[in-house]
């Protein structure tokens, strides 16, 4: 079933989608090349900006973000070395053979619900939705909420 591959590659340990993230769908690079595109034409907003912001600064940190990859997402990102990983909320779950934190017998932890992205984005509600209607339904509620239509995983 192509909704259990979603859930191994695709719904991060911590309860993020790949398919609603703004790295992974490319939506920060896309933006940041709009921005920058306005800041050439307009010739960096010099005068908007005197005083407040360097828009040659402005102007490299759109490049930067512009020019960045798409994320491969999470799971695709796991480190075999948990020194070189960032992130040890999947180093957690890949040590305990999970494929999200919620499995755990242990959640919420407190590496959990205290992750500033975690609480910003909202997964610990996320992996909740998860336990209580099912990964098939959730998934096809997050795509609805961002594209308007359903994935049609199931066919």
């Amino acid at each position: 079933m192509r909704y259990e591959k979603e859930k191994e590659y695709l719904v991060s340990y911590c309860g993020s989608y790949c398919h609603t993230c703004d790295w992974h769908t490319g939506r920060i690079r896309k933006i940041s090349r709009a921005a920058l595109d306005m800041m050439k034409l307009y010739g960096g907003f010099r005068k908007q900006l005197e005083g407040k912001a360097d828009p040659e600064e402005i102007t490299r940190g759109l490049e930067v973000l512009s020019e960045s990859g798409i994320c491969s997402g999470c799971k695709a990102e796991l480190e075999k070395d948990p020194e070189t990983d960032r992130c040890a909320i999947r180093q957690c779950c890949a040590a305990k053979g999970l494929l999200l934190c919620s499995e755990c017998p242990d959640f919420p932890c407190e590496m959990l619900a205290t992750n500033p992205g975690v609480i910003r984005f909202g997964c610990l509600e996320n992996l909740r939705q998860i336990g209580e209607r099912g990964i098939e339904r959730w998934i096809d509620e997050q795509w609805e909420k961002e594209t308007g239509t359903s994935p049609g995983l199931g066919i």
